[in-house]
């Protein structure tokens, strides 16, 4: 691609396009529009805010980007899709899915070069998991956890905001870069490694490895990077090594200040924490009045998932009910899926012999509450 690599990009049709399209956003309007219970068609949407069906069909490509829409225009969009009928939980993540292309507009833009973190989306605050999740959705072609079951559609459609492979490639080649020339920046580095899971290139694995290893050793719990260990931890198991996640349960909880951070972190990703924070040390401070029943839900439906992961769910899972044994009392419903699944789980499950210890003082926890 030369000199023009950061101004176009060829197709598969063999066009120039623009990098900066809002692709995300735009195919989220989309699905905002055909949650209309009564179809609306472009040309509905379009007389409703007084514009071009053209335009319409264009925020929706991306090629006429939503992110570059005035203020005003952006929010009376929103309104007309309420009334319309659309999908209320879409028409909020319309919002969110900018922030995610912006993400991966500076990805796909940004020179080749060095940048201070506050200068790049992933490093001017510490974002969370719907941001995220959004961001990584044409990389990996897996719909975020936040995003509503679809609305029945006729004909062959993308299943995902459509990225070709090239694409992919300046976004993953820019996030190596980021982390490799992140310095002390712990926060855009482990944001930046994490969307760089995704990667499925040959040599992505021994990469992320890599990473890892080069993380200096410390078995004593909280140290500044805490975070970043974790990030890349968590991201090793995409690869199939959930072994430094299961090491990582072990000392990074080990202290007091690990399992703060661990319960703030958790909290701050999921959205229970509502205020935004500019960098990672808040996590290890102390617990904030989230109440953790966001919390407690969201793990109890993750303890069946993958090596690695399940364990850390349940050792946090301990901690959260030992900071916070209220939850068994306010949560009904999923304290008794907690006490079903811990149960299956002592009986047969895959687990590490630390994390069945954790399982059985749940379970005491809950016998104790229970009665």
């Amino acid at each position: 691609m030369g000199g023009k690599r950061n101004e176009t990009l060829i197709t598969r049709q063999g066009s120039e396009r623009p990098l900066r399209g809002a692709l995300i956003t735009g195919y989220l309007l989309r699905l905002c529009r055909e949650s209309v219970p009564r179809r609306c068609a472009q040309e509905r949407l379009a007389e409703v805010m007084n514009v071009s069906p053209d335009t319409v069909a264009g925020w929706e490509t991306g090629r006429r980007p939503l992110t570059a829409v005035r203020a005003g225009q952006f929010v009376t969009l929103r309104s007309a899709l309420i009334r319309l009928g659309a999908a209320p939980d879409l028409v909020r993540l319309l919002g969110v899915a900018m922030e995610a292309d912006q993400i991966l507009d500076h990805a796909m833009n940004v020179a080749d070069r060095h940048e201070r973190g506050d200068s790049h989306p992933l490093g001017a605050y510490v974002q969370r998991r719907e941001v995220i999740e959004l961001a990584a959705w044409p990389l990996s072609g897996r719909a975020p956890a936040a995003l509503p079951a679809p609305a029945v559609r006729r004909g062959p459609v993308a299943a995902s905001p459509d990225v070709i492979p090239a694409m992919r490639d300046i976004v993953f080649d820019h996030l190596r870069r980021v982390t490799e020339t992140s310095g002390t920046d712990s926060l855009l580095r482990r944001q930046a490694l994490y969307l760089q899971s995704y990667d499925r290139r040959r040599d992505a694995a021994a990469w992320m490895s890599d990473q890892y290893r080069r993380m200096p050793r410390c078995r004593t719990g909280w140290t500044a990077e805490w975070p970043v260990v974790r990030t890349l931890a968590a991201c090793l198991v995409r690869y199939g090594d959930p072994a430094s996640l299961l090491d990582f349960t072990e000392y990074g909880l080990a202290d007091e200040p690990g399992r703060i951070a661990n319960l703030n972190y958790w909290a701050y990703w999921i959205g229970e924490i509502p205020t935004a924070e500019r960098d990672d040390a808040f996590m290890p401070v102390r617990l904030g009045p989230w109440h953790g029943d966001r919390m407690m839900r969201h793990l109890t439906g993750r303890l069946d998932t993958v090596e690695g992961v399940a364990d850390l769910g349940v050792h946090t899972l301990r901690t959260l009910l030992a900071a916070r044994p209220r939850l068994l009392d306010d949560e009904p419903a999923v304290t008794a899926a907690l006490a079903a699944t811990a149960g299956q789980l002592i009986d047969g499950g895959r687990m590490s012999s630390s994390a069945r210890r954790a399982l059985a003082e749940i379970c005491y926890a809950i016998r104790l509450h229970t009665g």
